[in-house]
């Protein structure tokens, strides 16, 4: 109700304020001047620096996105070079694992030889011990036998 008495009352002020007549093609000129003066003023520098900005970060994307990519074959290269690098070690630990198996068996093998020759030594010494223990036994039975003998049967003689 108060809204409805209010508009009733301003509704003849808003009829009057209203007016077309010659001052409009006035005020016209007078805004499209500012529209005018504004846009070279205003408008214009604005829309320059926002495609600048526009610009300046796209470029800044794609050149994040190279940088990205130039890491991405970076750490490809690194990751080859990891790589060889182990398999490097790895054949120069398989090189020297075998080169010390081979000495260790050429050590052994002459190891063996030394120990073959010495226990081929021990056996001609024990074999000549023997040998001699055997013609010492021989002398000695046969001295044994002839002792007996003389014993047993009396020599007359």
């Amino acid at each position: 109700m108060i809204f409805e008495s209010t508009v009733m009352t301003l509704a003849p002020i808003l009829a009057v304020a209203i007016d077309i007549d010659g001052t409009i093609l006035v005020q016209m000129t007078a805004f499209l001047l500012t529209l005018f003066m504004l846009h070279f003023l205003l408008f214009k520098p604005y829309m320059k620096t926002l495609e600048a900005r526009s610009e300046s970060v796209e470029g800044s994307e794609e050149q994040a996105h190279e940088m990205g990519d130039q890491a991405e074959l970076l750490k490809g290269k690194y990751e080859r070079k990891i790589r060889k690098a182990r398999r490097d070690a790895q054949d120069i630990r398989d090189s020297l694992r075998k080169q010390g198996l081979a000495e260790q068996a050429d050590i052994q093998d002459e190891v063996r030889r030394e120990l073959d020759a010495k226990i081929a030594e021990q056996r001609a010494a024990i074999d000549e011990h023997v040998a001699q223990a055997r013609s010492d036994i021989e002398e000695r039975s046969e001295g044994l036998a002839d002792a007996m003998v003389a014993k047993l049967i009396p020599n007359n003689g």
